[in-house]
């Protein structure tokens, strides 16, 4: 109970009061889902397609997301194992409506609930680094000599990398305040230590480390520039999930992020860091849908061979198919596609049918040809999205529509039966007859949309397996589905795959991911010029994954706010 009385001490909340000044108004105001952003107002998602590359609108004060909130925390308390636990008493954060991701900056806002778990956070991790001399050590800069001196050291150096911009002088002198007031909250305690206790629960506390808060006002051209402080910021938790690093302070300091050459050296540096794997891991796993795979459950009885682990190994294969296609090869996206080498344990090589001695441990192969190409026939798409028993077409249809194609499927009418027994029936003639009966609520959905992209995978079991027959009938894989306005036909799921691969709506849909993923917010109208010239590159094999993740970030959009953003 006395550190409970210690999170609300007189001397915390005053000083933290005048460390916001004006700024928490903002804040909560900002942090509310429908205010001003995509699709609300001017230039909302009802107007036409932009022809020239602009911001969107978006929150000026976005909320750490709670990974960002553990990366930045390692980061800022330089700490050897990053406070996972204490980020597991957050209340999870909810999610958006039609947003793949779960960075949806209108969303993330701070109730009290997880305002206390803040204090509670911050308390004790200042508890920890004031108390150990090691960890402090850390964090104190060298050359200074009385108490005072060194602590306004501290919160010059320490607050530079806490708000993620230089501490203005009265801000400075606000966390002094609080310094000086430590040795009575903490009496027990040497004065210095006691001061810096008080102080890092402060800077832990505060909304402009919890929020990343963008100030800049000044207009021009249309757009407000975001000052070099925030281009960091923007470009550490866009590409690594975390707060800037000493190299971009460094860049911010010396006015190098005010060229697009200067963020796109960078951006470039950053990609090359294990923090940007996990980053494009973490995307590629929404985008394929991965967490899905943990559901597959084929039965026993129909799949003897198989185990229960391969849901975990197709989970596997698909991160290091992904990490091996965007950085060991510095591939495109046609590449996650098309390519037919990925990596097996014993499990999967028994899907896949490969012949030779695999263990537990994953290799590099390359797939038969005639059976493989590209993520979608590999077993974690295929097994995921089927009955334990039966490929789902309809599943893999409407994936395919609104992960690749950005066509999002209503949801369905209310009460529709379970598809029906076999009856010697081949699972596609099953899924026909029961969701394409002419004038039913169905049709108009399944026989245009869903099943011609679903179909084409029959050739694959419920467990991701090759096939050629079905229930003692002819696997018919033959599908004339629509992309990108037009209808194709395809003989089979490699047909379609090529189809996918070639076609400039699917690259758009994935270049549109990836500016939201990279932005925290839906897809706008003024970000349609930047998403068709990536879409076009992207589909002529003229940018790597990489280079569309840089050309994100050094756009027109990432590096400005919209004019209505001005306060």
């Amino acid at each position: 109970m006395a550190r409970r009385r210690r999170w609300w001490s007189p001397a915390l909340l005053a000083a933290s009061v005048a460390l916001l000044g004006g700024c928490e108004g903002q804040i909560l105001d900002a942090a509310k889902p429908g205010g001003p952003g995509p699709g609300g107002g001017p230039g909302g998602t009802n107007n036409p397609p932009a022809t020239v590359e602009q911001p969107a609108r978006s929150v000026r004060v976005a909320r750490l997301t709670h990974p960002q909130w553990v990366s930045s925390v390692q980061e800022l308390l330089r700490l050897a194992s990053p406070p996972t636990a204490l980020a597991q008493t957050f209340r999870a954060d909810p999610s958006q409506s039609g947003f793949l991701f779960d960075n949806d900056a209108r969303s993330l806002s701070v109730d009290e609930a997880l305002w206390g778990a803040y204090q509670r956070a911050a308390a004790d991790l200042a508890g920890q680094v004031a108390t150990d001399a090691t960890k402090l050590g850390k964090l104190l800069p060298p050359g200074t000599n009385t108490d005072e001196a060194r602590a306004k050291a501290f919160v010059e150096s320490f607050g530079l990398r806490a708000h993620r911009r230089p501490l203005t002088a009265a801000e400075v002198e606000a966390y002094l305040v609080l310094y000086r007031k430590g040795p009575a909250a903490y009496a027990t305690m040497a004065p210095f230590q006691a001061g810096l206790r008080l102080v890092l629960e402060g800077f832990l506390q505060s909304p402009l480390f919890l929020y990343r808060v963008e100030r800049s006002t000044q207009a021009a051209d249309g757009k407000v520039p975001l000052d070099a402080y925030e281009v960091a910021s923007r470009l550490s938790y866009a590409l690594w999930d975390s707060m800037p690093d000493d190299a971009l302070f460094t860049a911010a300091r010396e006015g190098a992020l005010t060229k697009r050459e200067g963020v796109a050296e960078q951006a470039r540096r950053m990609m090359k860091d294990a923090r940007a794997r996990d980053v494009v891991g973490a995307y590629h796993q929404v985008i394929f849908d991965v967490p899905r795979y943990a559901s597959i459950r084929p039965s026993t009885t129909r799949f003897p061979t198989v185990t229960a682990k391969l849901s975990a190994s197709a989970a596997k294969e698909n991160a290091l198919f992904v990490d091996s296609v965007v950085f060991k090869r510095e591939g495109r996206f046609q590449d996650l596609l098309t390519s037919r080498d990925t990596f097996v344990d014993d499990e999967l090589a028994r899907v896949y049918g490969l012949s030779g001695t695999f263990t537990a441990d994953f290799v590099p192969v390359t797939l038969d040809a005639t059976q493989r190409r590209g993520v979608l026939t590999q077993v974690g798409f295929l097994a995921s999205h089927a009955t334990s028993v039966d490929p789902d077409p309809i599943h893999r249809g409407v994936f395919l529509s609104e992960h690749l194609l950005c066509q999002k499927i209503g949801a369905p009418p209310a009460n529709i039966p379970a598809l029906p027994a076999p009856n010697g029936r081949t699972n596609r003639e099953v899924v026909t007859s029961h969701t394409e009966a002419p004038g039913s609520v169905c049709a108009s959905c399944h026989s245009t949309l869903i099943n011609p992209l679903g179909f084409p995978f029959e050739k694959f079991d419920a467990v991701g397996g090759f096939r050629t027959t079905d229930n003692g009938h002819p696997v018919d894989a033959t599908s004339s589905p629509g992309i990108g306005g037009q209808r194709v036909a395809v003989k089979d799921a490699l047909d379609l795959s090529d189809v996918l691969a070639d076609s400039q709506a699917v690259h758009e849909c994935y270049a549109r991911h990836w500016v939201e993923f990279l932005s925290g917010r839906p897809a706008a109208t003024e970000d349609t010029a930047l998403v068709s010239r990536l879409g076009k590159l992207s589909q002529a094999g003229q940018l790597s994954i990489v280079d569309l993740v840089v050309e994100v970030v050094t756009g027109v959009g990432f590096v400005n706010r919209h004019l209505e953003e001005l306060p």
